[in-house]
């Protein structure tokens, strides 16, 4: 016989785990994340054959190799190539067009690139293949992740064709072979780009010094605890050279992070530049009081549209009316303006257009209280459309953290972590949506009510409530 695997873990150890992670990686994990930190500590200390959970955490605080596979289980690098290509397309049209022009250049020298948290590889690659496609064939790209086996993939260069759905057959065909059905990277391409192991989270002052132009760091930062986020955004801004670039994923912001950088916004794209001379990272403080603006006859009138269409689910009729409003640009100035934004969000998030709502969904954030609840709401479901159900959790904890009489929000996450197994976590948040669902406002039922009214929503909470009591 075999011998038996340690026993489960303690809410004592569970928890000394979650603080392990977060000061040792600067991950978080809430409530909801319970059964599936509970899950990856079991598994760990089971493939390190420790006798105990106890042994494994000691042995935990100690190994810095541990902690690198340990990494790959707890983070999520579902990628793909050339995603959110609007940002490729500013890089090259404005961001070097800058960089190589400011007069304290070297003569020469081409455009340095970091990937910061890259997975598998799909974003330095795509990087590279931007820099070969738009003439810059000298461009250095540096690809980096705490995750040893993603690194591994990404040497290889080897990739399925869902790795490869937003790439044109064209440009298939001139970066990549086809092999048993993969496409493997082409070797003048591979060779472009330096791969390193990395803990963003971790100090190292030999690395983070001022040498790139711009870098990406999408979908990373928004897994950090507030402390650590901060000290991974320093550790970017120490690492561009003065007036460099930082890409965010769509449902990031450095909102409340940092001054360090000014935000920017090309053709609808958003992104941030390091101020070239830093000021020391501050919270900013955002008033929360909007306005009155009254609305005309006709945007009023095209507003009752919308949300009849919305109401029968036909998005992209909604969204062909909404764009006839006038609704300022960033930031909202009255509550209408607000209110239009966030259902005109909501329709792009509809439509596919993720990158769109995020946009409307980041200007709305700074707005606090029910306003940034709904803006968490619309980035949770962009997440979650893009098979992201990790960083939905993430924004319908914000969202209820920011409102906690958001029923929908207690819904959506009773709904995710159900489908993530903690089916306890599940049942006090269908519970709590439940007792508030009779107060919620028309409008969240209509945005975030999944086309169900708030009797079959109250249904539904009700019983499967009950049935967690039973």
């Amino acid at each position: 016989m075999g011998r038996a695997g340690p026993a489960g873990p303690t809410d004592d150890e569970s928890a000394r785990f979650a603080a392990i992670v977060e000061h040792r990686l600067g991950l978080t994990f809430g409530p909801t994340d319970r059964a599936r930190l509970t899950q990856v500590l079991l598994q760990r200390t089971t493939a390190r054959q420790a006798p105990t959970v106890s042994g494994y955490l000691d042995s935990l605080e100690r190994s810095g190799e541990e902690l690198s596979a340990l990494a790959g289980a707890l983070t999520v690098g579902e990628t793909y190539f050339l995603r959110q290509a609007e940002q490729f397309s500013v890089l090259t049209r404005t961001v070097l067009t800058d960089r190589l022009a400011r007069p304290d250049r070297p003569e020469g020298a081409g455009p340095r690139l970091l990937s910061a948290g890259c997975a598998s590889g799909e974003e330095p690659y795509s990087l590279a293949i931007t820099m070969r496609d738009n003439g810059y064939p000298n461009a250095q790209i540096i690809g980096l992740d705490v995750n040893p086996q993603a690194l591994a993939k990404a040497r290889a260069g080897r990739y399925t064709s869902w790795s490869m759905r937003a790439v044109p057959p064209a440009v298939q065909r001139r970066w990549f072979d086809q092999e048993d059905g993969h496409f493997l990277v082409k070797p003048s391409l591979r060779e472009s780009v330096e791969f390193r192991p990395q803990n963003l989270a971790a100090a190292d002052p030999a690395f983070w010094q001022p040498r790139f132009d711009a870098i990406f760091c999408r979908n990373v930062l928004m897994y950090f605890a507030p402390a650590a986020m901060a000290q991974v955004v320093q550790r970017l801004a120490d690492a561009l050279l003065p007036g460099g670039y930082l890409f965010l994923g769509s449902a990031e912001t450095l909102r409340g992070v940092t001054d360090d950088f000014e935000l920017c916004e090309t053709d609808g794209c958003f992104y941030y530049r390091l101020s070239d001379s830093p000021r020391s990272a501050t919270v900013r403080v955002v008033p929360r009081g909007l306005p009155a603006r009254r609305p005309s006859g006709p945007d009023r009138e095209s507003f009752g549209q919308v949300l009849e269409l919305l109401r029968a689910e036909r998005f992209a009729a909604a969204l062909g009316v909404i764009e006839l409003i006038d609704v300022p640009a960033v930031p909202p100035r009255s509550l209408w303006d607000t209110e239009v934004m966030l259902v005109r969000a909501m329709l792009l998030a509809h439509a596919g257009d993720l990158s769109g709502a995020g946009r409307d969904a980041h200007r709305l954030l700074g707005r606090g209280g029910a306003v940034a609840a709904d803006a968490h709401g619309v980035l949770a479901t962009c997440r979650e459309a893009d098979s992201d159900e990790r960083g939905a959790l993430l924004h319908w904890n914000a969202a209820v953290d920011a409102d906690p009489g958001f029923a929908l929000g207690h819904l959506h996450l009773g709904r995710l972590t159900r489908f993530g197994g903690d089916q306890n976590t599940s049942d006090r948040c269908y519970e709590r949506a439940a007792q508030l669902l009779t107060s919620e406002s028309e409008r969240r039922v209509l945005l975030f009510g999944g086309g169900f009214d708030r009797e079959a929503l109250l249904s539904v909470c009700r019983t499967i409530s009950r049935a967690g009591r039973s």
